[in-house]
Parts: structure tokens; C-alpha cells; sequence
């Protein structure tokens, strides 16, 4: 009898024991909803193709966003689905749009940044964009993953928002979003540390076997030298690593220590680097884009559109984000340096350029050194209803005349999503604003940081009223310079080398070859002035109505060249070689640009 209750309570003993949470009650589980409706209209004129120096790109427009975030939430663990639609009003192309692009399988001519554009009837096919998709869980601390480490970290999987990993400001280094992991872990309340793992672009087994080509006859003509066939297909493994503190030493100043890391073999995702016209780089004579193929041995070793995964990229970022409250006063100053190496085909100019040959061409892999660095400081002052506010931003860039594939002097973050300077620190000079926040940017100054290569000088002075607490008015003036002088032999993105229009937007390069003159020396460091007003009326509970108008005073920086071609007898330009040899180079003079804005936004 003894030996019978002995084990029924040993049994009861290890079933408790194994089995603890079935008798606890499970947290219930949470699905919320939150994001925005914004229904936007706006027009301008002389901003769309990039050339300031023709203005007869003029459009009125309208669009919608949907941008809602489903969150499942048990405990403390939560996943998170973003979701956005973009569609513009009214057909704007040849084809009806939808995904992928139309219904017909080509370009529908829709505007940038949409998915597709509403139709008469409306019937656009489904193109809904995942925005992020990841689980964020305890990793250490109680209830976690390892309890075992007693501080506590959050982390997260999957596609996700930079936030302030990086930093507070907004796009100064990482803003957007990426794939991959990150964790934020709290020490103190007053010392938290944060790392990201950024995935951009993953090497699968397959692409990373082979061999690239060979030659198989040297050659010294045209269309020489010939290769053998190309069994290697992949980009390159490219990630960055991030590491970032956030610390509160005392009550109103908050310092954000930041230290980075980026990977990249062959080309890369545009978002992370810079694309310009280099006459120094790709295959004797010729001149390539920075991010192309041509640029990374891609023309002599026939791989397409990765270019090869042996040049590499090392970048490096450190500095600090910081904000500073005192009563009335704030200052919010970021600073952040930046040195590495990035490997280019290189056209031979001198004896003794670094690397290889490579081919019979007159190029060879060249390694450039990178050296930059961006200041950017914000000063306010809340005096009652009236906030004043000065911001400046200080960025180095390169000469017209640098050789891009032996030095680098231009700061490049890891990603803006559009979004430097934004915020309505300006309306024109970046894409976002409290208006059409969604235009492509003519200058790449809110994709990237600085005009083309030549760097930034920016100042801006911003007042905002508060007449009630519902309606407010704002107003800024802001001359943007460059800080060195730009090449205005060049040509402009909108316009090319040929005279025909393009289309802006990240990955595009910002000035182009016209002629032998082009990137011989600068010209002038001023691009213009910005005048922006905005109002806001917050009218219903968590609906807001906003209404604004910028204008571009446009500085000489802007003026460009373009390479007048003959006309055949048949009615079709004769094509211009890269040096204009067949036609007439013209200078153009920049004019100035205004847009104007209007959106309803309601957020739940």
C-alpha cells in the first residue's frame, strides 16, 4: 500500500513539475490595427526630369496610400505585418497598371512610386507591397529565450523598420527598411545598447559555383578579347553590421554612439551606393557608372548584371547622434566619420595603378580609399505658441577632375529611404514633405547625402506657429550650396548626353557625360534658395488637412550642357558619341521651380 501512494505522489510530483504552464493561465492573445489613409494631390513645374534648365515639365496630379500594420500580439511576444497600396489617380500611361506594372507586361508609365493607377472603373490588378513581416520576441531575461542571461533583450527577425538603431535623426545614416535580425538590449533605464544584422543581398549555393570567363583569344581589336562561357551568376554576399548605444548621462540629454560596417562584392543595391558618371572607370576610353557592370569587370568577364563578386567594398561609419533639452533650448547635433576600400575597373591613366590587368583594354582593378565624413546640427527654441528652429548640414565631396576609382570623398549612408532632410525641412531639395511626400527628387539629395559628388553645404531657418492647437502655420528659407564646385559641362540625369528625358530616381546618376569639357573643372558651388510654407488643420480627431507651396530661386550649380545632334534626312537624330564629336555642345541656364501641395491624412 505504502509502495502504491508512494508512486502515485512521485507520478503527480513529475507531472507538476514537466507540465507548469498547463496550469497557468495563458496571456490571451491580441490583434491590433494601426497606419494611415492619405489621399494627396500636387503640381509643379521645372522639378521632374531633372533638368533646370528646360521648364517645360509642368503636371497636376492626384494619389492615394493605404499603409495600415497588422500587430499579433501573446505576451510579449508580437509579429508585425506592413502593408501599403500606392495608386495614383486615373490612367497615365499607354496600358491599364496594375501587377506586375499593367496588365499587358509592360510599362505602363504610371507615376513614380506607385504600384499602379486607377482607371476608369477603377480595376487595377493586386500589387499589394509587404513592407515588414517579422516576429519581435524576449531573447534574454525572464521568459525569454536564454533566461539564463538575467538583463533583458528584444529582438526581431524578418523584414523590419531601422527605427533608431542607427540613430535619432532622421536618415542620417539608416532609415527604411531591411531584412534580418536586430536586438535591443536594456542594461539601465538609462543605458541601452542596440545591433542589427543587415542582410542586402544573400549568395545561394549554385550562383557562387563556376568559374568566371577566360579568355579565350587575347586580341587587341575591337570586340576583343573573346571569352569562354560563364558558369558564375551571383551579386556577392553584401550585409552591414550595426552597433549603437543609447545613453541618458543626465535628465534632457540623450548621446547615441553608432559604429558600422558594410560588405559589398560586385554591384550592390543602389540604396547603399552612390551611382555616378566616372570617365575613369569601366574600359579604356569609355567611362562607366560607379554601380554598373562595366565598373566591376562586368563587360570583359560577361557576367551580366552582377558584375564580379572579387571587387569588394569595405565601408566603415563611427560618430554620434545626439539631442539636448534645456527648459526652452534644444540642440540636436550628429557627426559621423567615415574611411574604407572599394575595388573598381579602373581605365590606366599612369604608370603604377594598383591591382592586375585584367584585359587587353587598358583598364585594370583599381582599389580606391574612401574618407568622408557628414556634420549636421538642429538648434529650436519654443518661445509660447512660436517655435524657432536652424538647421546646417556640412558634407566634403570630390573635385569635377577626382579619378572615382582612387578616392572617395563624398558620404555615403547606408540607407535614406528618400528621407534626408526630409520631415519639411524642405520641400523641393528632398522628396519628402508634408505634401506630396512621394515625388522622385531631381537632385538625389533625399536618396543620398550631398549633390552628385560634389558634397553639401545646407542652411535652413524654420518658424511654426501655433495658432490653436489645431491649426498651425509654418514657413522656412533655405540656400543649399555644394562644398565643391559643380561641372556645369555636364549633362543632367532628366536630359542625358542625347537630349532625351529619363526618369529620376534611386540608382540614377545625377550629372552625365557631354563632351571632352565634361568634368574638367567646377564651375559654381550655388544651387539655389527654397522658399516653403505649409499649414496644417487638424479638423477631426486623428485627421489632419495640409496645405503647402515651395519655390526654387535656382543657383548657377544647376546649369547644365547638352549635346545638340544633326538631323538625318529621314527625320531621326544622327546618335552623339560620349564627346559630342557629330554635334553642337550648347550651355543652358537653370530657371527656377514650384510646387504646390494639398493632403487629407487620416491615421487610426
Amino acid at each position: 500500500m505504502r509502495r502504491c501512494i508512494l508512486t502515485a505522489v512521485l507520478a503527480f510530483v513529475i507531472l507538476a513539475m514537466l507540465a507548469p504552464p498547463g496550469f497557468a493561465q495563458a496571456p490571451a492573445p491580441k490583434v491590433t490595427i494601426s497606419g494611415l489613409f492619405d489621399q494627396v494631390t500636387s503640381g509643379g513645374r521645372n522639378l521632374y526630369d531633372g533638368n533646370f534648365t528646360r521648364n517645360s515639365d509642368t503636371e497636376w496630379y492626384g494619389r492615394t496610400r493605404f499603409r495600415p500594420d497588422f500587430e499579433f500580439q501573446v505576451g510579449k511576444v508580437r509579429a508585425v505585418l506592413g502593408l501599403e497600396l500606392d495608386l495614383a489617380y486615373g490612367q497615365m500611361g499607354t496600358n491599364d497598371s496594375g501587377f506586375p506594372w499593367n496588365n499587358t507586361g509592360t510599362t505602363s508609365g504610371c507615376k513614380a512610386n506607385t504600384n499602379g493607377c486607377l482607371d476608369l472603373n477603377t480595376d487595377v490588378g493586386g500589387m499589394i507591397e509587404i513592407k515588414w513581416i517579422y516576429t519581435e520576441f524576449p531573447l534574454t531575461g525572464k521568459d525569454s529565450l536564454m533566461p539564463f542571461i538575467p538583463v533583458e533583450t528584444m529582438a526581431r527577425a524578418g523584414g523590419q523598420p531601422f527605427d533608431t538603431l542607427a540613430s535619432y535623426k532622421l536618415a542620417s545614416y539608416a532609415n527604411g527598411d531591411f531584412a534580418g535580425i536586430s536586438g535591443v538590449t536594456t542594461f539601465t533605464p538609462n543605458i541601452k545598447t542596440n545591433l542589427a544584422y543587415v542582410i542586402v543581398e544573400q549568395q545561394l549555393a549554385g550562383g557562387n559555383r563556376g568559374i568566371l570567363n577566360v579568355p579565350v583569344t587575347p586580341g587587341t581589336g575591337a570586340g576583343s578579347p573573346t571569352f569562354g562561357a560563364n558558369t558564375k551568376t551571383t551579386r556577392g554576399n553584401d550585409w552591414a553590421f550595426i552597433f549603437s548605444s543609447d545613453l541618458t548621462p543626465t535628465k534632457g540629454l540623450d548621446i547615441k554612439p553608432l559604429f558600422s560596417y558594410f560588405h559589398a562584392d560586385g554591384l550592390t543595391s543602389a540604396t547603399a551606393r552612390r551611382n555616378l558618371a566616372d570617365i575613369h572607370s569601366g574600359v579604356g576610353g569609355q567611362g562607366a557608372m560607379l554601380n554598373s557592370p562595366a565598373s566591376y569587370n562586368g563587360l570583359e568577364q560577361g557576367l551580366g548584371g552582377g558584375g564580379d563578386p572579387t571587387y569588394h567594398e569595405n565601408r566603415y561609419t563611427i560618430g554620434a547622434d545626439a539631442r539636448w533639452r534645456i527648459g526652452a533650448f534644444g540642440i540636436d547635433p550628429t557627426f559621423y566619420w567615415q574611411w574604407g576600400t572599394i575595388d573598381r575597373l579602373g581605365i590606366i591613366t599612369t604608370p603604377g595603378a594598383s591591382g592586375s590587368s585584367v584585359n587587353g583594354l587598358g583598364s585594370k582593378k583599381m582599389t580606391a580609399d574612401m574618407m568622408a565624413f557628414l556634420a549636421d546640427v538642429i538648434v529650436s527654441y519654443q518661445l509660447g505658441p512660436l517655435l524657432l528652429e536652424a538647421r546646417g548640414s556640412y558634407s566634403p565631396g570630390n573635385k569635377a577632375r577626382d579619378n572615382l576609382t582612387k578616392s572617395i570623398r563624398y558620404y555615403q549612408p547606408l540607407d535614406t529611404d528618400g528621407g534626408y532632410y526630409s520631415a519639411d525641412w524642405t520641400a523641393i531639395f528632398s522628396s519628402w514633405s508634408s505634401g506630396d511626400y512621394l515625388q522622385n527628387n531631381p537632385f538625389g539629395m533625399s536618396n543620398y547625402v550631398g549633390y552628385d559628388r560634389y558634397g553639401i553645404i545646407h542652411f535652413t531657418g524654420r518658424a511654426t506657429y501655433n495658432l490653436t492647437p489645431a491649426l498651425s502655420f509654418m514657413g522656412l528659407v533655405g540656400p543649399v550650396w555644394t562644398a565643391q564646385a559643380v561641372d556645369t559641362d555636364t549633362g543632367t540625369a532628366g536630359s542625358s548626353t542625347l537630349g532625351s528625358g529619363g526618369t529620376l530616381g534611386i540608382g540614377t546618376p545625377v550629372r552625365t557625360t557631354v563632351s571632352q569639357k565634361s568634368w574638367a573643372q567646377g564651375d559654381s558651388n550655388y544651387l539655389g534658395t527654397e522658399l516653403y510654407g505649409l499649414m496644417t488643420w487638424r479638423f477631426s480627431p486623428n485627421t489632419a488637412f495640409t496645405l503647402g507651396a515651395a519655390y526654387l530661386f535656382a543657383g548657377p550649380a544647376l546649369n547644365a550642357a547638352e549635346c545638340t545632334v544633326p538631323v538625318a534626312a529621314n527625320g531621326i537624330p544622327v546618335a552623339a558619341a560620349t564627346n559630342c564629336s557629330n554635334g553642337v555642345v550648347k550651355k543652358r541656364a537653370a530657371q527656377d521651380a514650384w510646387e504646390a501641395a494639398a493632403r487629407v491624412r487620416l491615421a487610426f
